[in-house]
């Protein structure tokens, strides 16, 4: 893939991701930072992020841009190691109208893939727009998720694919 298509492809990524939050400079900047790690990975985390993120490009170099996007988006992701405290996160996101608290006494969840479900059904009754994608590979958590508009998804999903970063719907 030519470097031109790939910061194409990188920007739209970011910019799906943030559900068209950010400005024109902030993708750019972001955009550049994932140039950076793909020519010279632990450098550019190290650099940017310090030693300890540098592990990455030496324990998963195929996951370094993924991080990038990850650490430069972070205050749009939920993560959390359990559904619950993943749940508390998803509900902040929105004002109004909220979210049900997370049932604790009254539910059927026998795996997180139901959790998944139903998070998706009170976001389809609440907040129809948008939809719950795990994105990348946490290295602290077992949830790494970010809220994008529903109509996106695809498009992130095959951006993902194309740019060898994983991503994936919370529930089918």
């Amino acid at each position: 893939m030519e470097q031109d298509e790939v910061q194409r492809k990188l920007a739209t990524l970011v910019e799906l991701l943030s559900c068209h939050d950010l400005d024109e400079h902030e993708v750019e900047g972001i955009v550049s930072l994932c140039m950076q790690a793909r020519r010279e990975p632990e450098r550019t985390l190290a650099e940017n992020y310090g030693e300890d993120a540098a592990q990455v490009a030496r324990y998963d170099p195929a996951g370094v841009v993924a991080f990038v996007i990850f650490t430069e988006l972070e205050d749009y992701f939920a993560v959390s190691d359990t559904v619950d405290e993943l749940h508390e996160q998803i509900i902040a996101a929105f004002e109004t109208p909220a979210l049900p608290d997370y049932p604790y006494d009254d539910n059927r969840f026998e795996t997180v893939a139901d959790y998944f479900s139903w998070l998706d059904e009170q976001l389809l009754i609440h907040h129809p727009k948008y939809r719950l994608i795990e994105f990348g590979q946490s290295y602290t958590h077992d949830f790494q998720t970010v809220l994008v508009l529903r109509d996106s998804v695809a498009q992130i999903l095959a951006l993902c694919e194309e740019l060898d970063m994983f991503a994936q719907p919370c529930s089918d």
